[in-house]
C-alpha cells in the first residue's frame, strides 16, 4: 500500500482543493435544480452527470485530508513515544523483553519451519514474558504466539485509517467473556417541600445489564516463501497491513448488522423502531429508535428537513458529542440537500483538523452502513461511545501453516472481540421509505 505524502503542504493543497471542489459542486448542483424547477430534463441530466465527476473528485479529496491527519497524528505519537524513551536512557527489563520477542517473531515469520531455533527461542521468551505478565498470551504452537506490541499497535493504527468504528464506539480491555456493562435508565424523580414539611422518597434509576455477544475475528494472509527469504521484503508491515484491511470490513459489518452469532451482536440487528426514548410501554434495550425520511423529488430518499427532525430527537446530552456515519453514497446524497435559507446542510471541513460537518456536527464515512433504499437505515446520529461497546478478549494471537499450500507460508491471525448495544437512547437512525 502506497503510503501519500503526510506533510503539512500536502494538507494545505488538498484543503485547497476540496474548497475549490464544493464550490465547483455548489454551482452544479444550482444550476442542476434550476433546470429541474424549469422542467429542462435533458439539461438536468446533463448536469448531473457533470455533478457525479464533481463528487468523485469532492470525495477523494475529503477523504486523503482524513487520511493526512490520521497520518499526522500517529507520527505525532511515535515522536512523543520517542521522546519519552529518550528522557529515560537505557531499556527497561521488560523492554527488552519485548525487543527480544519481536525480533524473535520476525525470525519465526520468516523461517518457514525449516528450522526449530527461531520456534524454540520464541517459546521460550513466550513463556518467560507471560510469567512476568509481559503479554498476555504466549502458548507454543498450538495456541499461537502473541503478536509483538508494536505490530499490534500497527494494525491498530492501519484499522482507523480503513474503517471509524474504533475512533468511535466504545473499546474497552477485558479479562472474561463474562463483561458486563450497566447503564443507567431515567427513573429518578424529585419534589418540593417546605421547611417543615414531611419529605417523602423518591424513585431511583434502574440499570440495565448490556453483555456483548463474542466471537473470534480472524484473518488468514499468505505470503510466499520467496518473499519471506528477501530480507528486503519487510513482513512486520506487509503482516500488518494484510490484517488491518481485513479485519476493518469485518468488524465494520459485525458492528452494524451483526447476528450475535460468534461475533459482535449489531446495532441494526434488532430493527430500529419509531418508539420514541422513554415510552411507555417501552422499546427494546437493543433497539434504537429511527426518523422516518419522506422521499424527495428525485428519489434519493432523504429530506434536508429530516435530517433536522433527527437531529432534533436525539436528546441534547448526546447531541453534543455526535457524529453522524453513512456511506459515501449516502453522503454524496446528503451533500446536495439544502435548508429554506437555501443553505447547504453538509459543509466541508476546510482548515486542518476541521472535519466535514452536517446540521453542525461531523460527518465520518462508514462504508458498511446500508445504501439507500426502501425500509433501510443508511444514516444515522449518534455518541456513538454511550451507544454501543466493542470488548477485546485478549491480545492478537498468531499460528504459522506452512504445509497447507505449497510454496507459500499462511498466518492464522486472530482477536476475541464481543460488542452489543450499550445505551439505546444515544443514537438514531433515518429510515428512508
Amino acid at each position: 500500500m502506497d503510503k501519500p505524502d503526510t506533510s503539512m503542504v500536502a494538507l494545505t493543497r488538498t484543503i485547497t482543493e476540496i474548497g475549490k471542489a464544493f464550490e465547483a459542486f455548489k454551482e452544479t448542483n444550482d444550476e442542476r435544480l434550476e433546470a429541474l424547477k424549469n422542467g429542462d430534463v435533458s439539461r438536468a441530466t446533463e448536469l448531473d452527470t457533470k455533478l457525479g465527476k464533481i463528487e468523485k473528485d469532492l470525495s477523494a479529496f475529503t477523504a486523503l485530508k482524513k487520511t493526512i491527519e490520521l497520518e499526522q497524528q500517529a507520527h505525532r505519537e511515535r515522536i512523543e513515544e520517542l521522546e519519552a524513551r529518550a528522557s529515560q536512557p537505557g531499556k527497561t527489563p521488560s523492554q527488552k523483553r519485548a525487543s527480544e520477542y519481536h525480533e524473535a517473531f520476525t525470525g519465526w515469520l520468516r523461517n518457514k519451519g525449516q528450522s526449530p531455533n527461531d520456534e524454540q527461542k520464541l517459546q521460550s521468551l513466550a513463556k518467560e514474558m507471560t510469567i512476568r505478565g509481559d503479554i498476555t498470551i504466549g502458548t507454543g504452537a498450538p495456541g499461537g504466539f502473541a503478536v509483538p506490541e508494536e505490530i499490534s499497535r500497527e494494525i491498530g493504527r492501519l484499522e482507523l485509517l480503513f474503517s471509524p468504528v474504533r475512533r468511535l464506539v466504545k473499546v474497552v480491555q477485558c479479562g472474561t467473556s463474562d463483561y458486563k456493562e450497566l447503564v443507567s435508565k431515567r427513573g429518578t424523580t424529585a419534589g418540593w417541600v417546605g421547611e417543615t414539611g414531611t419529605r417523602t422518597a423518591t424513585l431511583t434509576s434502574q440499570l440495565r445489564e448490556r453483555a456483548p455477544t463474542f466471537g473470534e475475528l480472524y484473518a488468514y494472509p499468505q505470503a510466499s516463501e520467496w518473499s519471506l527469504d528477501d530480507i528486503f521484503f519487510n513482513v512486520d508491515q506487509w503482516l500488518a497491513e494484510e490484517v488491518a484491511d481485513a479485519f476493518a470490513v469485518q468488524e465494520g459489518t459485525a458492528v452494524i448488522s451483526g447476528n450475535g452469532t460468534s461475533k459482535p451482536t449489531g446495532m441494526t440487528n434488532a430493527a430500529p423502531v419509531a418508539t420514541a426514548d422513554f415510552a411507555s410501554p417501552e422499546r427494546s434495550a437493543n433497539a434504537y429508535q429511527f426518523v422516518n425520511s419522506d422521499l424527495t423529488p428525485g428519489g434519493s430518499g432523504i429530506l434536508a428537513d429530516s435530517l433536522i427532525d433527527l437531529s432534533a430527537s436525539l436528546n441534547s446530552a448526546y447531541r453534543s458529542r455526535s457524529t453522524w456515519v453513512g456511506n459515501s453514497l449516502t453522503i454524496a446524497a446528503v451533500r446536495k440537500l439544502k435548508e429554506t435559507t437555501n443553505q447547504y446542510i453538509w459543509q466541508p471541513g476546510l482548515q486542518a483538523g476541521t472535519p466535514d460537518v452536517l446540521l453542525g456536527r461531523p460527518v465520518e464515512i462508514w462504508e458498511n452502513m446500508p445504501a439507500i433504499g426502501a425500509g433501510t437505515f443508511p444514516l444515522a446520529l449518534g455518541d456513538w461511545r454511550r451507544a454501543y461497546v466493542l470488548a477485546d478478549r485478549v491480545g492478537l494471537r498468531i499460528t504459522r501453516d506452512n504445509v497447507t499450500n505449497v510454496g507459500f507460508v499462511r498466518f492464522y491471525v486472530r482477536r476475541r472481540e464481543g460488542g452489543h448495544v450499550l445505551d439505546n437512547h444515544a443514537a438514531k437512525f433515518l429510515r428512508t421509505e
